[in-house]
């Protein structure tokens, strides 16, 4: 049996060959794709995305740059809401977070239940099937009082919500050896681990799709599952794979595919966001791969990348007159930095880049 701590290998900046092997050999077990050679094992070392201290400075940066990132202390905090102002237990904040009425939508096995956030703890307690809980929203609800998760909003350019343009910032319940299938979301996402732990494999969903590696928001999938090749994403410039623990927070850009399986059983967070930063990276995408929230039926005029755009282009226009670290706050300079970028460049001089590109790239120089 295999008893490695992974939540503790989490925090870890280094691996042995022992700690890898028996990483991968536990992804194995849900997975079967996630067989390495012991050569691959080695090559998969240098994939391995390590977790970093949090400083916004550094989370700019790197949404400047379009990359992943791990941080190891990111400002996550429970508010003391017990008796005589003690902290509540992570499963009371759950339990006592959502009315009574409340239902979570549980897969298991390519099933869908419905159940009250009591049992599904009890059910993940338990652990004795493997089950995965990823949408369940806490926006407004007393959960969202107790615990304290405005760092993952503070910079965030979307309106807070449950529909597709929106945040949908969302409490994660899964069991040992649930697996998310290879997929991307429209925008980027962030997620921060309360206990457990899970290995996420990324890489660009297009240079994937050249590759043979499918991603099943985009694609029609034949299988039961996303064609996966470990080699071929270990071949990949884009790849990398993050292992998170508790305590722990991620930042992932849109444009990246990722399949995630549980290697602990496991409480989270996950929400979507658009800094400004890398607003500019979003807009590129959705031209390229138009946002899966416009396929669906919507009256509401405010479920458009003109309307996200608009917003990110009024906060531009705020910040010109805001102090200097009022614009660093939003990361105004980063921006500004972005769009001077030769990627940026080449795909504005392309001869049909979106309007919505153009306008929010003319703001920002103006800025």
């Amino acid at each position: 049996m295999n008893h490695t701590d992974f939540g503790a290998l989490a925090r870890k900046s280094t691996m042995s060959r022992l700690e890898a092997q028996s990483l991968w050999g536990e992804a194995r077990q849900y997975d079967g794709t996630l067989s390495p050679s012991p050569a691959l094992i080695d090559r998969l070392a240098a994939k391995r995305l390590l977790p970093m201290d949090f400083s916004r400075t550094q989370l700019f940066s790197r949404m400047e740059r379009c990359q992943p990132t791990l941080f190891s202390n990111f400002p996550i905090r429970q508010r003391k809401t017990g008796r005589a102002g003690a902290a509540l237990s992570l499963e009371e904040s759950i339990e006592l977070g959502f009315p009574r009425a409340k239902r979570a939508r549980v897969r298991t096995r390519g099933t869908v239940t419905y159940l009250p956030i009591p049992e599904v703890l009890a059910k993940w307690r338990a652990a004795r099937s493997v089950f995965g809980v990823t949408d369940l929203h806490y926006i407004s609800t007393r959960f969202d009082r107790i615990v304290d998760t405005s760092g993952l909003n503070d910079f965030n350019l979307l309106p807070r919500g449950t529909d597709g343009f929106q945040s949908q910032d969302s409490l994660v319940i899964s069991s040992k050896g649930a697996i998310t299938d290879s997929h991307s979301d429209d925008h980027s996402g962030s997620n921060h681990s309360f206990t457990g732990a899970k290995i996420w494999l990324l890489w660009d969903t297009v240079e994937g799709f050249e590759h043979g590696l499918e991603d099943v928001e985009h694609q029609n999938v034949t299988g039961e599952r996303a064609a996966f090749d470990l080699a071929a994403f270990a071949r990949l410039a884009s790849a990398c794979w993050i292992l998170i623990g508790p305590g722990q927070t991620m930042f992932i850009p849109a444009h990246l595919t990722h399949k995630v399986i549980t290697l602990e059983k496991y409480v989270g967070l996950g929400s979507f966001h658009a800094g400004l930063p890398g607003f500019v990276d979003l807009l590129m995408r959705w031209q390229q791969l138009r946002p899966l929230w416009l396929s669906g039926p919507s009256g509401d005029k405010r479920g458009t990348v003109e309307f996200l755009t608009r917003r990110a282009i009024r906060k531009i226009h705020q910040l010109r007159s805001a102090g200097r670290s009022e614009q660093l706050h939003w990361g105004l300079p980063y921006l500004k930095s972005r769009i001077r970028s030769p990627d940026v460049a080449a795909v504005l001089r392309k001869s049909g880049p979106d309007r919505n590109l153009r306008a929010f790239v003319a703001a920002a120089q103006l800025a």
